[in-house]
């Protein structure tokens, strides 16, 4: 039988006027290819690494330095804290890291990128909205409307891999580890205030909300469940499986409804990419696909169609009030991206402490940015579905599964955050960047497998020469 390269040289020598020759051979040639996933060089899994864990201690670096330096009555709902020097500084630091990184690569790196820029552009547009919104009522363009460009742009040059983003699960898990040791060993410290505390009826253990370094333990709930799916991406079990389960007890210590109802949905999507078994990556990604739409759906519609304000824990209260305050077209631009901080006495007096925000992703940024924000911030989530569609079948439900989580928190939280840095800009924004920018195929191997080797030809050859 003639070897696979043999075969290809025949037929390339075939006369070019011949249809379909060049074509022929090459389909041949990849026929023959091993499937392995081109290799990074170890500067470039360093610096991917490095990167993503940067933004994550960025994230919690404020929060971490409250806990620690203030008591946690401070942490009490709708109560103003003079913060010590302590946690301002580490909010400068938390700000100005990624930003350096941002400006580093932007004068270093991006001028040698290659990488398709349209994944860029798309997920850069509900923030340049956000800031061309602003502008255009005479607010003020903050550094932390800005600082999600300059993450996305960071992301799009180092191209860090779906895969890398174990780094994430593992260190959201070794965080609830020393949560829940220092609330059992040094509960003056971790335990949430008795404002909350008096709410343990909600409690699954007999124990008082876990709330860990956060101000709440819906907030922290959240935190752990958006990193639930990407428990996934071990291929050792063991180490599957033991975050996962760390991850689980912590999200059931904390009692969080939504972050319980993102558990049960990680389980179905799981359990559907098992259901699909040797399915190929387009039919997993046609399933996963209509799973999420399916709760895009409900996000917008239920806060529409809700009637009763007792529904939901009161949030149809909240959900009526909010929409309530639009007209005209002020549903297509927004009321400000800054209303809820500038009315938050009346929403408090109108509502509770607990309406400083929509408790859904669709009233909060219909709100605050309209119909043009929502639309925008769907384009992202559409981007990052559709480039999880072309991952290896590991990251592939992984990343799906995160965006499936994260729709369905989104339906009584407001999950998304717009601004860093925040507690959880580097649980959800960064894993949906590093999902939505992901290189296109650079190759006719990469589209049969849906490989992506996070480098272009200059970053690798860059790369290389520093390893």
């Amino acid at each position: 039988m003639t070897s696979p390269a043999v075969a290809a040289s025949d037929l390339s020598v075939r006369p070019e006027s011949e249809p379909g020759t060049r074509r022929a051979a090459r389909r041949q040639r990849l026929a023959a290819t091993p499937l392995a996933a081109p290799a990074r060089s170890t500067a470039a899994r360093v610096v991917a690494f490095g990167l993503l864990l940067m933004l994550w201690a960025a994230s919690i670096g404020g929060t971490i330095a409250q806990t620690l330096t203030m008591s946690r009555t401070q942490a009490a709902e709708g109560l103003t804290s003079v913060y010590t020097q302590a946690v301002v500084d580490a909010g400068h630091v938390a700000l100005l890291l990624p930003a350096a990184a941002a400006v580093f690569v932007l004068i270093f790196r991006v001028v040698f990128v290659q990488n398709d820029v349209s994944p860029l552009v798309l997920v850069v547009l509900p923030w340049v909205w956000i800031v061309f919104n602003e502008f255009a009522r005479g607010g003020a363009v903050t550094e932390q409307m800005l600082l999600p460009i300059g993450v996305a742009v960071t992301l799009w040059a180092i191209q860090p891999r779906v895969s890398d983003l174990r780094a994430y699960a593992l260190a959201a898990a070794g965080l609830a580890v020393v949560s829940m040791v220092l609330t059992s060993s040094a509960p003056a410290l971790m335990y949430m205030p008795q404002t909350f505390d008096v709410n343990s009826e909600k409690s699954l253990t007999g124990l008082p909300l876990l709330a860990g370094f956060f101000g709440h333990p819906n907030g922290y709930g959240l935190f752990l469940v958006l990193a639930l799916p990407l428990t996934h991406l071990f291929s050792r079990w063991y180490l599957r499986w033991t975050t996962a389960a760390v991850l689980l007890v912590a999200i059931l210590w904390s009692a969080s409804r939504t972050a319980l109802f993102g558990v049960a949905v990680w389980a179905v999507v799981l359990l559907v990419s098992m259901l699909l078994g040797r399915a190929g990556n387009r039919t997993v990604g046609r399933v996963l696909g209509a799973l999420l739409l399916v709760l895009v759906v409900v996000v917008v519609a239920l806060p529409l169609i809700t009637t009763d304000p007792e529904a939901f824990t009161k949030r149809g209260a909240i959900w009526r009030f909010n929409l309530s305050q639009l007209s005209g077209d002020q549903w297509l631009v927004g009321l400000g991206h800054s209303w809820y901080v500038d009315h938050y006495d009346l929403l408090k007096a109108a509502l509770s402490s607990a309406a400083s925000h929509g408790h859904n992703v669709f009233v909060t940024y219909v709100v605050t940015g309209g119909i043009v924000l929502v639309a925008l911030l769907a384009v992202v989530l559409a981007a990052a579905a559709r480039a999880a569609e072309h991952l290896p079948r590991r990251d592939q439900v992984a990343a799906s599964t995160f965006l499936c989580v994260l729709t369905a928190v989104s339906i009584t939280e407001t999950a998304w955050r717009v601004e860093a840095p925040d507690t959880l800009f580097a649980a959800m924004v960064v894993p949906l960047f590093v999902i939505a920018v992901q290189a296109r195929d650079l190759s006719a191997l990469a589209r049969r497998r849906g490989d992506r080797t996070g480098e272009t030809p200059t970053f690798t050859m860059l790369t290389r020469r520093t390893a």
